[in-house]
């Protein structure tokens, strides 16, 4: 046989070779089965992590009925409702907003020009201690400016101090306040506070 034809032949051959080595390769799984591909990455794995808890707040409302007891000429009545939402922070301080608003019309024994206050904005205050959420309200504002409260809410505020024992997220309690106006006469208030479990119960 030529030399010539011998080397086309032993070229053929290897050609051969090569692509069905190449075929195999391509088509069998270099990781078969129970052996890991030590470059495969794994897919990370879903979070766990449970939301984070929502903070405990309470819903506070507050009904009033106040007086002014006049020493001469009378008395004033006024009827009102607070309405708002307290947050209960880190070592049991508690803070939020609420509103007062009048219910109704004042009620004078005498006649008078001055403007009734409608609305009182409140800041509130206090603490959780165990089960026992304690409040304390101060005036923030009121409508209409320059208005009088002729029924003495907001001269009896800082004394209405209501102590809650919560039961299954709610609590409830009657705080009376008889104060003296500085002219021989006194401002008094009923006050029925009431809170109730919002978020984070």
């Amino acid at each position: 046989m030529p030399k010539a034809l011998k080397t086309v032949l032993w070229i053929a051959v290897f050609a051969v070779c090569a692509g069905a080595g190449a075929f195999a390769a391509a088509h069998t799984d270099p990781f078969p089965p129970g052996v890991a591909d030590p470059g495969a990455r794994l897919d990370p794995t879903p979070s766990s992590a449970s939301p984070a808890p929502q903070e405990l707040r309470f819903d506070v409302t507050m009904a009033s009925d106040t007086r002014h007891e006049l020493h001469v000429g009378g008395t004033c009545r006024t009827r009102w409702r607070t309405t708002g939402r307290v947050t209960v922070h880190d070592h049991g301080s508690v803070s939020g907003e609420g509103t007062a608003e009048l219910r109704g019309k004042a009620g004078c024994d005498f006649s008078t020009a001055q403007v009734q206050t409608r609305t009182i904005r409140l800041k509130l205050t206090g603490t959780l201690d165990g089960r026992v959420l304690e409040l304390l309200f101060a005036e923030a504002g009121r409508d209409p400016k320059g208005s009088q409260d002729l029924g003495g809410l907001t001269n009896t505020l800082r004394y209405i101090v209501p102590a809650l024992k919560l039961v299954l997220g709610k609590g409830e309690g009657v705080v009376m306040v008889r104060e003296p106006d500085g002219d021989l006469g006194r401002w008094v208030s009923a006050n029925r506070a009431t809170v109730a479990c919002a978020t984070g119960c």
